[in-house]
């Protein structure tokens, strides 16, 4: 059986996650019995900040750090040898040592231990010079140890004739923490308790994509003491957001769509005057730590289909706020936003809560969806009897959202890349600084329900394939988050 060659972080020093939930007996039980599937790295979205989709793949050749040699030597050496993919499973390689026998192991693409074939830079605190020789006990070891000048080159020149890693994938590597935002950096949060305000937020830490973000005293206007929302705020809990999500808003939101924001007196007076300058088509003011709306990743809405949004069109909804994740609603848009892209939208008979979000978010369906894909509609509590589109649009006198304005359908190709019982990481909608190890339970055309290992079907809710709240496994361990242990009874 192969072996698993632990986990070494990009980042010097950075210690793993006490009690996090490993991957490994169910990546060897998948090797053993073939009766184990991991949603593919290619058929999510794009989790870190660069991406790795198409710099490995099964039959490409890599080098790596010979491990078995560290317990040879006093002081440890860097020591590598060559493998080959001969299978992936999200993050996790199974990477065979050529010219080994049986010499088979796992090992996450972004171990800092797996390099391209021509990576000559030592590996740091080593003693600054790479040596290449198999693993130690392997039978070609013993055999032809007095002739490795002659298989080092005669393996070199076999890879050669192999897709191989290259040095593309040690630039990415190296610029995986980089980013474009920083520490300190303001936003307008979402509230997750009352998505009726947005509240002044700041970035607090950044791992890849995902920031963790908060409420502080300096920016809120009452003493966060008062305030309900615990998890956002300064002085208890942490939440954490994608770059994308739909809990992130630029500076300014509030005031140019006239949305209630929780804030001192001197932002509402700043971005107020962002506004009167984008009203004036002049340059805004902007302070140095402000996120701007040319910061944030979202997709571009072409004018002409722009124009076909109007207030009052009916949708179904995804309710990102709503913490069970499991059920579409019917939906009205209550505002296109001036904020190119955006709307205001509600569930339709449940006091209105309203909710910023952009169109092509993947939380917004077409009239129809729901029924056409066997997902549960929560209907409106106004109507009377089993609800029907048609009769419902009748009576409230309303049209649908044109179906061009919801996010389009992926290729049939990605969405067969989605198996029925495949794992892979999710985040908890309930507590969104929680991954948990998952699996895809059913499949609802961009929608795919997932299960969180060890709790009820209760606990099932739906993701569109693009959500930032999935991830292909070994995410976690990448950015040192705990991947949580699945409930045992």
């Amino acid at each position: 059986m192969s072996t698993y060659n632990g986990f070494y972080p990009l980042a010097i020093g950075r210690q793993p996650v006490d009690d996090s939930f490993s991957w490994i007996n169910l990546i060897h039980q998948r090797e053993q019995t073939g009766d184990v599937s991991f949603v593919p790295l290619n058929a999510l979205a794009v989790p870190l900040k660069q991406d790795f989709r198409d710099s490995i793949d099964v039959g490409h050749w890599f080098s790596t750090r010979s491990v078995e040699w560290d317990s040879v030597h006093k002081k440890i050496q860097d020591v590598r040898w060559f493998a080959e993919v001969e299978d992936m499973c999200g993050f996790y390689v199974l990477g065979n040592m050529k010219r080994c026998v049986d010499e088979k192991f796992w090992i996450n693409i972004l171990s800092r231990t797996v390099y391209s074939l021509d990576n000559t830079r030592p590996e740091p605190n080593l003693n600054g010079k790479i040596f290449i020789f198999p693993p130690f006990s392997s039978e070609e070891y013993k055999k032809n140890k007095p002739d490795f000048p002659t298989q080092r080159k005669e393996i070199r020149e076999e890879a050669a004739n192999y897709p191989s890693v290259d040095a593309e994938f040690d630039e990415k590597k190296d610029n995986l923490e980089e980013t474009e935002f920083s520490v300190g950096q303001r936003l307008e949060l979402l509230d997750n308790d009352d998505s009726s305000r947005l509240h002044v937020a700041r970035i607090q830490e950044i791992r890849g994509r995902r920031w963790r973000v908060k409420i502080v005293q300096e920016d809120c206007p009452t003493d966060l003491d008062s305030m309900l929302n615990e998890c956002q705020t300064e002085k208890d809990g942490a939440f954490w957001v994608d770059e994308e999500s739909v809990f992130v808003f630029p500076v300014g939101f509030a005031a140019i769509n006239g949305y209630n924001i929780v804030a001192n007196d001197d932002y509402i007076t700043h971005t107020e005057k962002i506004r009167d300058s984008i009203n004036a088509q002049q340059p805004p003011a902007y302070d140095p730590v402000d996120i701007q709306e040319t910061m944030l990743r979202r997709e571009t809405i072409p004018r002409n289909l722009w124009s076909m949004i109007e207030e009052g069109q009916k949708c179904e909804f995804l309710d990102p706020l709503d913490a069970k994740q499991n059920e579409l609603t019917v939906a009205t848009v209550r505002k296109v936003c001036t904020t190119h892209g955006y709307v205001i939208v509600s569930a339709d008979g449940y006091d209105e809560e309203t909710v910023p979000i952009h169109l092509m978010s993947g939380n917004i369906f077409p009239v129809g969806y729901a029924e056409k894909y066997g997902m549960k509609l929560t209907k409106p509590s106004n109507f009377r009897g089993r609800f029907a589109w048609n009769k419902y649009l009748a009576q409230e006198q309303a049209v649908s959202i044109p179906e061009k304005l919801t996010k389009p359908m992926p290729s049939q190709e990605r969405l067969d890349m989605f198996k029925i019982g495949a794992y892979l990481e999710a985040g908890d909608m309930n507590d969104n600084t929680s991954i948990h190890p998952a699996r895809i339970v059913s499949l609802h055309g961009r929608v795919v329900k997932v299960s969180y290992e060890g709790y009820g079907r209760i606990h099932d809710a739906y993701f569109d394939i693009d959500s930032h709240s999935l991830f292909p496994i070994g995410f976690s361990e990448i950015c040192n988050f705990k991947l949580q242990r699945p409930n045992v009874k």
